[in-house]
């Protein structure tokens, strides 16, 4: 996909309707459970019953429910850690790079309208004209004024097949489609060439990641280029997985990274094998919205002296979460281990911080910091 390079302005809050999460790794809790007539829970059952039997309204129960997790989660001060509403967490929590909705890409504007920002290709959306700069105004025939992303992107997915009403606003007119939703990939990874040098950018980390840049590599031919330009600007993560097996394209059987768990126990993670044999030089290119799996590359990358990182010091999250999901078809998100670099860097809060600084002008026309990387590759020439 040439031609397409990752943002360099500031990053929107993106939806992907169907969306995924940002953050690093999914996986597995062990159970916790608490009886309930444990003295530690006696206020909090207190308050249940005064509120189920003095409130002035009608309560529901549910909302009680979901009201107590997201404050239970949100207690631990931790904006990586937070519940997740059965009808968000039924999206994809799978980082398969696949998705079911619609096919498109939403931010929100300085007037709260949700505006479709990127439509993917052979998407229902793209097949439906659903074009970028729609903006959202109903869905089945209720209007959406007001609502989140989330919510929205709660209401638009749903199962492959099943059709979806949404009217869009497009300058003064209204245009309603009825889009029939079905399986969609997001596009990732572009290249292109600069002369002999290649660029590719890197959007995400998901289970596709890697085959998609396999095969960027093999499009570019990358024996006979003089270098590598990788592009993981704006690119907030995805899971620890695809970040370990993109980083044994470029790392042989060494380390990739440390986890340090509650315990203060630290793991070793080498390469997962499978080496791309990339002996041009490589310049990548982050910011300070490359998050999580991209900093974990990052690290990785320049801990092996493999890469000379390139633009700005990246956002500064060295945590690994785990999905868990709760007996309502919820889930909760919470932060289980931190992550070092091979060398044992701790980067959170702090970021990786790049070899060559370049700070980028978003006022210019032109991409300085990827005119500073191919530079630099073709002074390593001389």
């Amino acid at each position: 996909m040439p031609g397409l390079r990752a943002p360099r302005s500031a990053r929107p809050i993106l939806t992907i309707l169907l969306a995924f999460a940002l953050g690093v790794g999914a996986g597995g809790l062990l159970p916790f459970s608490q009886a309930e007539n444990d003295p530690l829970f006696q206020p909090f059952w207190e308050a249940w019953a005064l509120i189920q039997s003095r409130y002035i309204d009608e309560v529901d129960a549910e909302q009680l429910v979901a009201g107590a997790l997201t404050g239970l989660v949100d207690s631990l001060g931790d904006e990586f850690s937070y519940y997740i509403a059965p009808e968000v967490y039924a999206r994809d929590y799978t980082y398969s790079g696949e998705f079911t909705g619609i096919g498109v890409m939403v931010k929100t504007n300085s007037q709260g309208g949700i505006v479709v920002m990127e439509v993917a290709p052979d998407s229902p959306a793209a097949a439906a004209g659903v074009l970028v700069g729609d903006i959202f105004y109903a869905v089945d025939g209720e209007a959406v004024a007001g609502l989140t992303q989330d919510e929205l992107s709660a209401l638009v997915p749903g199962a492959r097949g099943t059709n979806v009403r949404v009217t869009f606003r497009r300058g003064a007119a209204l245009h309603t489609f009825d889009i029939v939703r079905d399986v969609f990939v997001v596009p990732n990874v572009a290249y292109e060439l600069h002369g002999d040098i290649a660029y590719i950018a890197m959007h995400a980390f998901h289970k596709l990641s890697r085959s998609q840049l396999e095969a960027a590599l093999a499009a570019l031919d990358m024996a006979s280029r003089a270098g590598l330009v990788f592009d993981l600007r704006g690119n907030p993560g995805g899971t620890i997985e695809s970040a370990i097996d993109v980083a044994s394209l470029f790392i042989e059987d060494e380390i990739v990274l440390q986890q340090v768990d509650r315990d203060g126990q630290t793991s070793q993670t080498r390469g997962a094998g499978g080496s791309a044999s990339i002996h041009a030089p490589i310049a990548l290119l982050v910011d300070s919205e490359s998050a999580s799996a991209s900093e974990l590359l990052a690290g990785a990358l320049q801990d092996h002296a493999r890469a000379t990182i390139i633009g700005e010091a990246t956002f500064g999250k060295g945590t690994v979460q785990a999905i868990q999901e709760v007996a309502n078809g919820g889930a909760v998100r919470l932060t289980v281990r931190r992550y070092l670099t091979p060398l044992g860097r701790n980067i959170d809060q702090t970021g990786v911080v790049p070899d060559i600084i370049i700070e980028a002008d978003d006022d210019s026309e032109v991409d300085e910091q990827l005119t500073a990387a191919i530079a630099f590759l073709e002074s390593l020439r001389s």
